[in-house]
């Protein structure tokens, strides 16, 4: 009875916060999407493993590198676990919960509302795996930006890591191939699309034009 009584009391109140101000819940799931083509806000009120309740995690996927998992590039954990023991309680804590979400979302979509808004505030964040992950974003925002030496800046030093696994070397060779580009600001903006639109079917994304 208690996990119906506390999963009602998170699907209801984010219905009630989130849905109005156009973020999308991801099925039946406890995810919700604030999705803007070329990135999406992922706001998520994670289970715990053994006691009812959620964690809050709130942060920006950026849909410029092909996989098919939605990751938390900028952002993450936001508030620690809420567990159930009332439901009146309970529904106080979720509710300051959802609008701590939904202030985080405001937040980052002013952030990015524009690519040179977007590029000073990717420049100036500390990703996870910064020398890696960190300058793929910075570069391409680079490049968006029609800021070629911020492009071969960034990802030359991200090529030269020494991190020699599968994955970053996958990521160093997208950083070379998309150098080919960067002399050219809509060639580059073309490939970058491209990724985009083939990430977001991957990840199972509504289909959506991208402009930014």
């Amino acid at each position: 009875m208690a996990t119906t009584g506390h999963a009602k009391i998170i699907d209801a109140t984010a219905r009630q916060i989130l849905s109005p101000h156009g973020l999308m819940q991801k099925g039946k799931s406890r995810t919700w999407y604030d999705d803007h083509g070329i990135y999406t806000i992922i706001v998520e009120f994670q289970p715990h493993k053994w006691s009812h309740g959620a964690f809050l995690n709130v942060g920006v996927n950026f849909h410029w590198y092909v996989q098919s998992h939605i990751s938390f590039d900028m952002g993450y954990r936001e508030s620690q676990f809420e567990k159930f023991e009332t439901a009146n309680g309970f529904t106080k804590k979720i509710e300051a919960m959802v609008h701590l979400a939904l202030e985080k979302t405001f937040s980052y979509r002013q952030k990015l509302i524009r690519p040179d808004v977007a590029k000073q505030n990717i420049l100036a964040h500390t990703f996870s795996s910064d020398e890696l992950w960190g300058n793929y974003h910075r570069g391409v925002i680079c490049g968006l930006t029609a800021d070629v030496d911020g492009l071969f800046k960034h990802f030359d030093a991200a090529i030269k890591v020494d991190h020699d696994v599968q994955w970053a070397n996958d990521l160093k060779a997208k950083m070379q191939a998309l150098k080919v580009f960067a002399a050219d600001e809509t060639k580059f903006r073309s490939e970058i699309v491209s990724m985009v639109l083939e990430a977001r079917k991957l990840k199972q994304l509504q289909t959506m034009d991208i402009v930014y």
